[in-house]
């Protein structure tokens, strides 16, 4: 079984082994891709993040930049956070700037609700988020984009069932074509071998023969016997002659 749940691959193999997790990285873009396609939804992979002051306030946060799976399109989702120092500790004092790359988000914000949605898990400390960001290329999302750009709120990973999954993957109508198509192949070829055989070996007896000299007839057509009156050059076993030399051969006999 096969499916996307909270935006990352999930693999159920028949013999209850679990997938190598290698495995699973090297071809989760390419099966989702082509699920992906069969059912007309784009997705995006997260590639990285910055943080910043943005806007003509200067507004602090940090944001995600994403790639389209389909079409390699590059977008950005952009989220409110603080980039100062809640408090003072030995490392700065409270709302000076952070180090380059961490951010502080509250329980209410978009990013978390975010986060909480792809179902990974959260640091001890929210303010150390910035050492998880990593884990959310394993998840590709969707939502609304507007020149580029995500609407914050309509960000959520893709969701896609085991069934979902494998009639996009495998559609029903390829896999029946594909398993009557040698049955077909099997059921005609033979017949037909099996009627041209009987038409040459059946020809109708002549009614003045008896039964047994009809029978020893055919026996001997149907055989590798030689005839007498043709020529020792032109003798053949049956299958090695054309169908005009057996019926000449017939005939003579």
């Amino acid at each position: 079984m096969v499916s996307i749940e909270r935006g990352q691959l999930v693999i159920q193999p028949a013999s209850g082994k679990p997938v190598p997790p290698e495995w699973i990285a090297a071809n989760r873009t390419g099966l989702c891709r082509e699920a992906l396609m069969a059912v007309g939804m784009d997705a995006f992979e997260y590639i990285g993040y910055s943080t910043g002051h943005y806007g003509k306030s200067r507004v602090a946060g940090v944001t995600l930049q994403f790639v389209s799976v389909l079409s390699g399109q590059s977008v950005y989702a952009v989220f409110n956070a603080d980039l100062t120092r809640q408090r003072t500790t030995a490392a700065g004092k409270a709302g000076a700037l952070l180090p380059k790359g961490q951010f502080r988000v509250g329980k209410r914000s978009h990013f978390y609700k975010f986060w909480l949605s792809t179902g990974l898990p959260f640091p001890r400390r929210l303010a150390a988020m910035h050492d998880y960001m990593g884990k959310l290329r394993s998840v590709v999302v969707t939502g609304s984009v507007t020149d580029d750009r995500f609407k914050v709120g309509s960000l959520a990973p893709v969701s896609l069932t085991a069934e979902q999954f494998r009639a996009a993957v495998l559609p029903d109508n390829i896999r029946t074509i594909s398993g009557q198509a040698p049955d077909n192949s099997r059921t005609k070829v033979p017949d037909k071998e099996t009627a041209t055989a009987q038409e040459s070996c059946g020809l109708q007896p002549n009614q003045t023969t008896g039964v047994a000299n009809h029978g020893n007839k055919v026996i001997r057509m149907c055989g590798n016997k030689t005839l007498s009156n043709t020529p020792q050059e032109t003798h053949r076993a049956p299958e090695d002659q054309s169908v005009d030399e057996w019926l000449s051969h017939y005939d003579s006999a």
